[in-house]
């Protein structure tokens, strides 16, 4: 079904996607500042100790996604504001819709069910969040061939990079879903379970190489792993060193299929699938 945006309509919805954005950061900075039910992010994930939780430092990549995110806003009321690009902001709107919206309740609702402790529901607004991103993914054809380059950098960067963050935080999520529910949390099960929450995540990135050229997505689950394995690494137990030694092979195979598939691209540029 084609939408079609009216001029007051598109620039209404890009005031509301600003208005998104600053809830989700508002949000973000109060359960890291001032808490939420007592406890910043990071302590509730430490209630749910698990193996495939990355290093701490991993998880400043937030900050690079929320500039992301800012710097398409400021291009989206750009667009919305400016006289001469009334086709481009209808073009923008008519793919973005009201997924971002989505995205940001997703992202809001996560911090509060997290916070609070109701994992089963995190879980679920994780699912919205992905969602909403595969959509906004496929509907602006995100690491395909782009003749806007402005629509590059302040779309299909910053949002590659969302994706590719959430993709590794759904499984993480699961896995803390699994640890609630009573998971066992020592011998080698965990270990077995954070290596195949690692081969998953290895193999969502190499899809994404494989059929959409999204090379930043397979970055930052490079990103990821290498958290991972540096989380793991002054561990001395059988169970850490495989998984150490998991992510050192995962990394090193999507480093290879970035190489192979670059130079694929190169050479044809327009054989290039959408089945995602």
């Amino acid at each position: 079904m084609i939408h079609h945006y009216s001029l007051p309509h598109a620039r209404q919805q890009a005031v509301f996607n600003l208005i998104g954005y600053v809830v989700i950061i508002a949000v973000n900075a109060m359960a890291n500042t001032v808490y939420i039910n007592g406890h910043n992010t990071g302590e509730i994930s430490d209630m749910y100790p698990n193996l495939f939780t990355p290093a701490g430092f991993t998880f400043s990549i937030w900050s690079v996604i929320y500039l992301g995110l800012l710097a398409c806003m400021v291009y989206q009321l750009w667009l919305a504001f400016s006289p001469h690009h009334n086709d481009e902001l209808q073009s923008f709107m008519m793919r973005m819709r009201s997924w971002f919206l989505l995205n940001c309740i997703g992202n809001t609702g996560w911090i509060f069910a997290w916070h609070y402790r109701v994992i089963p529901l995190s879980l679920l607004l994780m699912l919205v969040v992905l969602y909403s991103l595969l959509k906004i993914h496929r509907n602006f054809r995100i690491a395909m061939p782009v003749t806007n380059k402005r629509e590059f950098w302040f779309v299909q960067v910053p949002f590659s990079i969302y994706l590719g963050w959430i993709s590794i935080a759904t499984l993480a999520n699961i896995t803390v879903l699994l640890v609630a529910m009573g998971f066992e949390c020592t011998g080698m099960a965990p270990a077995i379970w954070a290596i195949a929450m690692i081969l998953i995540g290895t193999a969502a990135a190499i899809m994404m190489i494989i059929y959409r050229n999204n090379f930043i997505h397979a970055l930052v689950a490079i990103w990821a792993i290498y958290g991972i394995m540096m989380k793991r690494y002054p561990e001395k137990d059988g169970g850490s060193f495989a998984i150490f030694a998991v992510c050192v092979i995962c990394v090193l195979i999507l480093f290879l299929a970035i190489i192979i598939r670059f130079n694929a691209k190169k050479n044809q540029p327009n054989n290039i699938s959408d089945k995602i």
